[in-house]
């Protein structure tokens, strides 16, 4: 089935059970019916964003199964992180809704035709989506969150990591 579609695009093999076609957002659509309708990818396994925020886009890649599950096809695409949008897979692969409410939900992508872009984990959410780069986590916590303040136990992060690995390889050593 992939010599087919590798007749009609341009797709690249990554690995022996691995592909992957980049393509553009103007051709989304047209580009995952015709891969629905016409070959034996049948299952959307996975939906991945990537904020690249200094080129001011969202990459996705939409990792579709066979009915085998013996080969994965990649489907990489770009999109303007201010005018994040896309149609909805709903109609070609029915395990899109939670995939795309996730994404809706954590980087503000907008969905256009799924009718469930409502509250998922983060309920109320008012904030900068929380997976954008720019979302600050520290200065949320911060000013949302006082259960860690006056606490005598409350340590910088870095510095306890560092002091327990090297714990740990004090430990390590000890028992040598």
């Amino acid at each position: 089935m992939i010599e087919s579609l590798k007749q009609q695009y341009n797709i690249e093999q990554k690995e022996s059970r691995l592909f992957k076609l980049i393509i553009k957002k103007e051709e989304f659509l047209k580009t995952l019916s015709f891969i629905s309708s016409s070959s034996n990818f049948i299952t959307l396994s996975q939906i991945a964003c990537a904020d690249w925020i200094e080129d001011e886009i969202f990459k996705l890649n939409y990792i579709l199964t066979t009915k085998e599950r013996d080969k994965n096809l990649m489907i990489e695409l770009e999109i303007p992180r201010e005018e994040s949008k896309l149609p909805t897979l709903l109609n070609f692969f029915p395990q899109a809704e939670v995939m795309e409410r996730d994404l809706h939900e954590m980087y503000g992508i907008e969905f256009i035709g799924n009718p469930t872009l409502y509250d998922f984990a983060l309920e109320n959410w008012k904030e900068i989506p929380p997976m954008r780069r720019e979302f600050d986590t520290l200065a949320y916590v911060n000013e949302h969150f006082d259960f860690r303040k006056g606490r005598e136990d409350n340590r910088d992060v870095k510095v306890e990591i560092k002091r327990r690995r090297a714990e740990a390889k004090r430990l390590k050593n000890a028992n040598k």
